[in-house]
């Protein structure tokens, strides 16, 4: 018997974008759960066209409860995790219908979240896809996220926001693999108010999420980002410095309070802090690749080249590392 999908989602006012949704994965999916918190819109009306099992549920600032309440109606083999503003490729189809036939030793998989942007944003890569929904878009900020996992084996998300089945599969000692499938994600190409809103709530949730745990290093970060977005550097050096002393490994925490001090226009603390990164993360090119654009900016080229090139040896592809030792040779050049 082939393998059957539930795809349980949570939506709010999304009649814009939910019938685009259901229409990419309609023909792979046997039921669809979808947990309303409280739609104004035609969203439940559009939801019905489809046949979906919409179940009304009080927003209660956790999307994870939102999440854990849409997977406890599934009935299928496999659970798919969607939300109203991504769509799946139909060449994607066939490759979730594979893998969930032959999983391997995987319960779950993560998928490519790609979140469109119509301008360049720190940490944004260039789109190349020829998808049509997608192409007319410049960039995306690109995430991993286990989004298909086996049903009946007691996984819930986790987080009142930024919400995770990750470590809910890690915590039942089994292992989810990346699946090569794309999520396309149109919620940052939102109305601004719309947006606007969505950072309000998010912000209160993750301060209310820290008030609750205040020595959790996720929690911390998440502060110290919503801070930095709102370019209040104070706050924001004062939660990634408490995220490093609890992890100082989280998320290169070293070179973020790198890049506030950069901001501030103090290189020599910047300097100290990607120095930091480097000791922290040794396999990871990019805190000495800001070192060096640092030393680069001083005048400092001889320095930045050794750098560069101990980072070469061992990332000889890297595009960023590359591009800055042929500024760096370019200058000592000049220099002669």
């Amino acid at each position: 018997m082939p393998k059957t999908i539930s795809l349980c989602m949570i939506a709010k006012n999304e009649e814009k974008w939910l019938e685009q949704c259901l229409n990419s994965v309609k023909e792979i999916v046997e039921e669809i759960i979808i947990v309303d918190t409280g739609s104004t819109d035609k969203t439940k009306e559009i939801a019905r066209k489809f046949d979906a099992k919409i179940i009304d549920f009080e927003w209660i600032d956790d999307f994870s409860a939102a999440r854990n309440e849409s997977i406890k109606h599934a009935t299928k083999d496999w659970i798919l995790v969607m939300d109203a503003d991504e769509v799946i490729e139909k060449n994607d189809l066939e490759r979730i219908k594979s893998i969930i036939e032959n999983p391997n030793d995987f319960a779950g998989f993560s998928l490519e979240q790609r979140s469109y942007l119509n301008a360049y944003f720190e940490g944004a890569v260039k789109n190349s896809s020829d998808f049509e929904l997608v192409k007319e878009y410049p960039f995306y900020i690109s995430h991993y996220l286990v989004r298909l996992f086996k049903n009946n084996l007691g996984f819930q998300f986790r987080h009142r926001v930024h919400e995770l089945a990750e470590d809910s599969i890690k915590g039942k000692g089994l292992k989810y693999d990346k699946a090569g499938i794309v999520l396309h994600h149109f919620g940052s190409l939102k109305d601004d108010g719309l947006i606007q809103e969505k950072t309000v709530e998010y912000s209160k949730i993750i301060l209310r999420q820290l008030e609750e745990n205040s020595v959790s290093a996720r929690y911390n970060y998440q502060a110290a980002r919503m801070f930095l977005g709102r370019n209040d550097f104070s706050n924001a050096l004062k939660y990634f410095e408490k995220t490093a002393k609890l992890e100082p490994k989280y998320k290169l925490v070293f070179s973020e309070i790198a890049k506030i001090y950069m901001q501030m226009n103090d290189k020599n603390k910047a300097m100290e802090y990607f120095k930091k990164s480097m000791k922290s993360n040794p396999e990871n090119p990019s805190p000495a690749n800001n070192l060096a654009v640092i030393y680069m900016s001083m005048g400092k080229f001889e320095a930045a080249k050794k750098i560069l090139e101990g980072q070469l040896q061992k990332h000889s592809d890297n595009r960023a590392l590359k591009y800055n030792y042929e500024k760096v040779l370019e200058n000592l050049k000049e220099k002669l």
